[in-house]
């Protein structure tokens, strides 16, 4: 998987490029990797991260803040948390989609996004 990440907002291509980043990353924490979850590596990483889009950045708190990291309990929970955060219609599949990512790839990709900020 491609993770190229250009310079910030210096066209509409890299605004497109950030919020793609920043969906894989969403889904790297809900799903973790083939080698277990990376949100407890991750979540301190993207704390102080300048999110481009308000939904990635509700979603992140809303994980930041379930104590667990097992893809089938934030399913449960992430809507009603969600909706309480004024976020009701949030298409959830999107964030729970399957990805191609390992453990050190995703932390690359954190850190990728960390540069760009």
């Amino acid at each position: 998987m491609n993770l190229a990440v250009g310079r910030r907002h210096s066209g509409p291509g890299d605004m497109a490029t950030d919020l793609g980043l920043e969906e894989l990353a969403i889904r790297v924490l809900c799903l973790g990797t083939p080698q277990g979850s990376v949100k407890e590596a991750v979540i301190p990483l993207l704390h102080n991260y300048q999110w481009q889009s308000q939904l990635h950045q509700v979603i992140f708190k809303a994980l930041a803040a379930i104590p667990s990291d097992d893809p089938s309990i934030l399913r449960d929970l992430l809507p009603a948390k969600l909706t309480r955060m004024g976020f009701p219609d949030v298409e959830w599949e999107t964030f729970f989609a399957p990805h191609s990512l390992s453990r050190d790839e995703s932390l690359d990709l954190v850190r990728r996004m960390m540069a760009g900020s």
